[in-house]
């Protein structure tokens, strides 16, 4: 007769609930208070909703307001369930014990892994049941979003719960496989700020994509946020959930196995597998490295600087590998092991050396003109920018802060002035591009920007140069030789993706080749315009415009010009017309006698970009200054004198030209 054999053990299974009770109690007690205060918020915001557009919204905070606490729950009760009914693998007395049952191992990982299910899902069903009833009782709109939310965590313990049964069954230590799940739920994070870094101090011109998610979504515990944010925007990825249950099916598989081949005796032991060892040591080799060769890089002050990057990350390297070693061995007599050592130095030094001399042809790469659809071009980068070239990535959440508020009445007032539009029209998305200087479709404006950006490329070396050479000027004997022109490039290729390049470029005053190419490029149709709004406005787009200055006798004043807005405007356009048109990128270095400043707001600007418009006066702006004393604004002789004048000339008062 054939013996059945049961992969459940009730024994075990009510054992465990009875020991670690303590664990769903506190986890369906904080579940609890969070819908609680949930549910509280937006009965509130139902009652005292006004309009439609409000109503639209209850309902969806679930996935909107508190993620941070369910990042913190969802980041600790997962973990700590795994903790408690697997904890005696990381005891030999109790791995003993345990496995002097009369069970097989299959029925104690089966009973083991399905009691920690049992103690985080029953908190996460109760509460997500409670929520669910009450928004129906109620009768909270967009009951779906609960449901949505109940999904999502669902997926997200299974997926975290098994991830930290999985790290367990690597290590015999108890320490060791809570700081592993959590090393490992930020690791390509820390992987990825550490490529950034060196990236970003030996490649000429880069620029990290700051919206890629991929990292993210390798780390599941940072990117449990933006799935919240993305299924609140009914913009959520189900390959992503998909992705996360394979995942947590196939470690509930690895573990399985991995269990029934480990040995007992390996209780205590930081890594409990032989094919793990190199692994674990050349992991934290490099992570080590990383981490303490950018500490010493920091302090030292030597970015850039190949030598002492190599120098820095191999003594990080050679303190985690050697720690690694006697981790394992658990002695302090490690020091044979260094042949690994010397195959590690060698493998990151040539890393190192290979991004040095732009191996892979990043700095070189400019985009043919054919493949170019939208260009950018500004002074520093601008998050909204690479929005307006690439709408698709537009997030209401992320991207409110484009649109106007309540604390900005007037013609703002419209459709989308309490809350930001689902998604970007066509309509918005070129109005969104031509409210931020430097954007253009124009075949002629996307040649000349090319022509700028293959010149950097070319005198890369000149520029590299020139920063050397004012590193080493201490003394500041060569300060009024260089002059700084920071650009960033920014282009919208005809698949759909973005090149990004961001430069400061150091040239000698006296050097023009690059800002004649600049001047080239503001004098084309509409590019000066995009930089000084101004230059296209007349008096009926004008809401404001205020004259800030300090009189000797130390009052302030805030003088608003309300008559005759157009004469003013023609002085000020003369001003700036009549300035080098790079002022208008770059701003304007001549000195100013006077401390008076020019804000002007604008009508009509539906998104919060060029709203407003201004500056300091300096010498050169004596149409705008006459202006304004012939009006009897301010005499010149009642200013106070700017801190340039104090500093250069305190004993007189200079008269604009």
């Amino acid at each position: 007769m054939l013996l059945k054999t049961s992969y459940f053990n009730k024994g075990i299974f009510k054992s465990n609930l009875k020991r670690f009770w303590l664990i769903p109690f506190s986890y369906a007690f904080f579940l609890f208070m969070y819908i609680i205060g949930y549910l509280g918020s937006e009965i509130d915001q139902m009652n005292r909703a006004t309009n439609l557009e409000t109503l639209g919204n209850i309902g969806r905070d679930i996935l909107g307001s508190g993620n941070d606490v369910m990042i913190l729950l969802l980041g600790f009760f997962p973990l700590a369930a795994a903790l408690a009914v697997f904890s005696y693998m990381h005891f030999p007395k109790n791995t003993a014990m345990i496995h002097s049952l009369p069970v097989n191992r299959g029925t104690l990982f089966v009973t083991n892994y399905l009691s920690g299910l049992f103690i985080i899902s029953a908190p996460l069903l109760l509460n997500s049941l409670i929520l669910i009833v009450t928004e129906a009782i109620v009768g909270i709109p967009n009951p779906a979003y609960a449901w949505i939310w109940l999904g999502l965590n669902t997926v997200m313990t299974l997926l975290l719960y098994n991830f930290a049964v999985f790290t367990g069954m690597f290590t015999g230590h108890l320490a060791a496989h809570a700081i592993f799940f959590y090393i490992l739920n930020f690791l390509s994070l820390f992987l990825r700020s550490i490529i950034v870094s060196i990236l970003n101090d030996f490649l000429f011109g880069y620029v990290s994509d700051s919206s890629a998610t991929a990292f993210e979504i390798w780390s599941p515990l940072d990117y449990i946020n933006t799935l919240y944010r993305s299924f609140r925007n009914n913009e959520g990825s189900i390959a992503v959930l998909a992705g996360y249950l394979i995942t947590a099916f196939v470690l509930l598989v690895l573990s399985y196995f991995l269990y029934k081949k480990r040995h007992m005796e390996v209780a205590t032991d930081v890594i409990s597998f032989a094919f793990i060892k190199p692994v674990f040591k050349y992991s934290a080799a490099f992570c080590s490295a990383g981490l303490i060769g950018s500490i010493i890089i920091s302090v030292i002050n030597a970015d850039q600087h190949l030598g002492a990057y190599i120098v820095s990350y191999l003594i990080g390297g050679f303190i985690g590998y050697f720690a690694a070693e006697m981790l394992m061995r658990k002695t302090f007599k490690v020091f044979k092991a260094y042949k690994g050592y010397l195959v590690f130095a060698a493998v990151l030094s040539l890393f190192l050396c290979s991004i040095d001399i732009d191996l892979y042809g990043y700095e070189r790469r400019v985009p043919q003109d054919n493949r170019v659809e939208v260009i950018g071009l500004n002074t520093y980068m601008d998050p909204a920018m690479r929005l307006a070239l690439r709408p698709e990535d537009y997030d209401p959440d992320k991207h409110s802060y484009l649109f106007p508020t309540r604390e900005y009445l007037g013609e703002y007032i419209g459709e989308f002035a309490f809350s930001p539009p689902e998604k970007l029209s066509g309509a918005q998305v070129k109005e969104l591009r031509e409210s931020m200087a430097g954007i253009s479709e124009n075949r002629q404006i996307i040649e000349k920007v090319l022509q700028i950006h293959s010149y950097i490329v070319e005198n890369e070396g000149r520029f590299k140069d020139n920063e050397r050479l004012q590193r080493r000027d201490t003394l500041g004997r060569r300060a009024g030789s260089f002059q700084n022109r920071p650009l960033y490039f920014v282009y919208r290729l005809e698949d759909g993706s973005l090149l990004q390049r961001r430069y400061s470029l150091l040239t000698y005053s006296d050097n023009t080749q690059l800002d004649e190419l600049l001047r080239e490029y503001l004098s084309l149709p509409g590019v000066r315009e995009g930089f000084e709004p101004v230059l296209i406005k007349n008096a009926q787009d004008i809401r404001s415009i205020f004259v800030s200055f300090e009189t000797k006798d130390g009052r302030y004043h805030d003088f608003e010009i309300t008559e005759n807005i157009g004469d003013f405007l023609n002085a000020y356009k003369k001003d700036i017309l009549a300035s080098d048109s790079l002022c208008s990128m770059f701003g304007n270095s001549e000195p100013n006698d006077y401390s008076v400043n020019v804000g002007i707001e604008f009508y009509g600007e539906y998104f919060n970009r060029r709203k407003s418009y201004g500056g300091e006066l300096n010498n050169s702006y004596e149409n705008t200054l006459n202006y304004l004393v012939e009006r009897g604004v301010f005499e010149l002789e009642n200013l106070m004198p700017s801190d340039y004048t104090l500093k250069h000339d305190p004993a007189s008062i200079a008269v604009p030209r």
